[in-house]
């Protein structure tokens, strides 16, 4: 022993030391297959975008995580008149993450940005004509004529609510590093390779996040992001492939889970060419595949098979059966439009999407055996889109998802036209169906709604400009030591629900 040195007071120094030292920042690590194209809700589509906003970014109301109501988010309270036509919205004491207060005029300011010009999605808020500011913390809406999914469009990413300030006084710029009232802030984004968020210490959910920061790493091939979670380089592996689902869950250490979203696959039909432009070519098209024969194959029995371009969701009519694997009924459609030896094909595939790889593969073997020659494309994700986009293409997989709990907007996305996808690119038109959507708009919610779309959805059924294919689980598989991770209906998740327990 060194002279002088008392050892049993020195070790309860250390201890004392130690105790004081800050615990050590828990970082949840996720891969996922998407990189987002931007940050600004009004500009941007794809789920990659919508993901991250909605970390960043919070709405008034929002989806409860059974998909069926609706929940407080930035409005604590609010009100509906009889006639649907006066919105009254009680705004909590909540903050943005730089510490400005969310007020009544932030809430003005986001909502007319979502309805102005340069908005995506102005045609769910234009229907709301004025605001009247009462304080602070009470904002009152007024439509001019009833539009039944206003109360609902608010839930919407679209109308997440900015500070008003910041964004007049940096335009596009603040997107770069917005401010939010979302759970996290934004640290850095990696273009292509990361997303980098920390907690917000402001966020209005007391205690929440329960993780101090969160990495969205961007990995596209499935298989890629599952050998990053075996190795412990991230804690959550979102969409893994889904025939390594049952091998992942008997590992020891990870845990999986999965949830048939408000999703619906298919392959768009370009019906401005020929021989897409002929019903009876697609409703052959539809005969020719074995949905069942897809969701066990391609899918491994995680989904089911489609009966249209629709998720099931509310107004669902659960009698709507999928088009029966007829292939010799599908050579007498064919051979009545005038296509008895068949016809040449280019089908369009997201390269980097395993499960539409696989899709597109065995679409190609079943189609040949009506006598239809399909070449697949495989492009790059963005390339595909944007090919597509442009009405440049014969068929194309692809798939659709409601970022909200009401069939509005997703009947808008994959049935109308003109609005703004055209029927998703399709450019196919039904006067019928796009009367229906107009009066759907106006009738309060309830029985003779709801049979409005299902009328709809038999419309899109039987006219068929998609191939339908199946509503597939959304997957997911994590540390064991990650709790309360999942995907919820409307396919995003909430991390700030997410607790790490090592």
């Amino acid at each position: 022993m060194i002279p002088g040195l008392n050892l049993k007071a020195l070790l309860l120094a250390s201890a004392v030391a130690l105790t004081g030292l800050p615990a050590a920042a828990e970082t949840l690590r996720v891969a996922m297959g998407f990189d987002p194209l931007s940050l600004d809700p009004i500009a941007t589509s794809d789920n990659g975008s919508i993901w991250t906003q909605l970390l960043i970014f919070d709405t008034l109301v929002r989806p409860d995580k059974t998909g069926e109501g609706l929940e407080p988010g930035l409005a604590e309270s609010w009100t509906v008149s009889e006639d649907g036509l006066t919105l009254t919205f009680n705004l909590r004491e909540a903050k943005f993450s730089d510490g400005t207060p969310v007020t009544a005029e932030d809430v003005q300011f986001s909502i007319e940005r979502a309805a102005s010009e340069e908005s995506g999605w102005s045609r769910f808020y234009r229907p709301i004509t004025s605001f009247e500011i009462v304080n602070d913390r009470q904002i009152v809406m007024q439509l001019a004529e009833p539009f039944t999914p206003a109360f609902n469009n608010l839930a919407l990413f679209a109308a997440a609510i900015l500070p008003k300030a910041q964004v007049e006084e940096k335009g596009d710029a603040f997107f770069d590093a917005p401010v939010g009232a979302g759970p996290f802030m934004l640290k850095n984004w990696a273009r292509g390779s990361r997303i980098e968020l920390v907690k917000n210490p402001n966020y209005w959910q007391e205690g929440k996040p329960y993780v101090d920061d969160a990495v969205l790493e961007i990995v596209t091939e499935p298989s890629a992001r599952v050998i990053k979670l075996e190795a412990g380089e991230v804690d959550v592996a979102l969409d893994p492939p889904l025939n390594q689902l049952e091998d992942l869950d008997g590992k020891d250490g990870i845990s999986t889970g999965q949830i048939i979203p408000y999703r619906a696959d298919f392959v768009q039909l370009n019906t401005t060419r020929e021989p897409f432009d002929d019903e009876r070519v697609r409703q052959a098209l539809n005969m020719a595949i074995d949905k069942d024969a897809l969701v066990q194959g391609v899918l491994y029995g995680a989904g089911e098979p489609a009966a249209a371009a629709m998720p099931v969701m509310a107004y669902a009519d659960p009698e709507l059966a999928p088009y029966p694997y007829d292939p010799a009924a599908a050579k007498e459609l064919l051979a009545e439009a005038g296509y008895a030896d068949g016809f040449e094909a280019q089908l369009l595939v997201d390269s980097g999407a395993a499960t539409s790889r696989n899709a597109a593969i065995t679409l190609q073997a079943m189609l040949q055996q009506v006598g239809v020659r399909v070449e697949v494309q495989m492009l790059e994700g963005g390339t595909q889109w944007e090919t597509t986009k442009s009405g440049n293409y014969d068929m194309s997989v692809s798939y659709a998802t409601s970022d909200t709990i009401d069939p509005d907007q997703i009947i808008g996305f994959v049935g109308v036209n003109p609005e703004r996808a055209n029927a998703y690119h399709t450019e196919w038109k039904s006067d019928r169906l796009n009367e229906l959507y107009e009066e759907e708009r106006k009738t309060p919610d309830g029985d003779e709604r709801g049979g409005m779309f299902r009328e709809m959805v038999q419309i899109l059924h039987d006219e068929a400009p998609y191939i339908f294919l199946y509503h597939p689980a959304s997957a997911w598989a994590a540390q064991d030591y990650v709790k309360d991770f999942e995907i919820l209906p409307t396919s995003n998740f909430r991390l700030e629900e997410v607790k790490i327990e090592k």
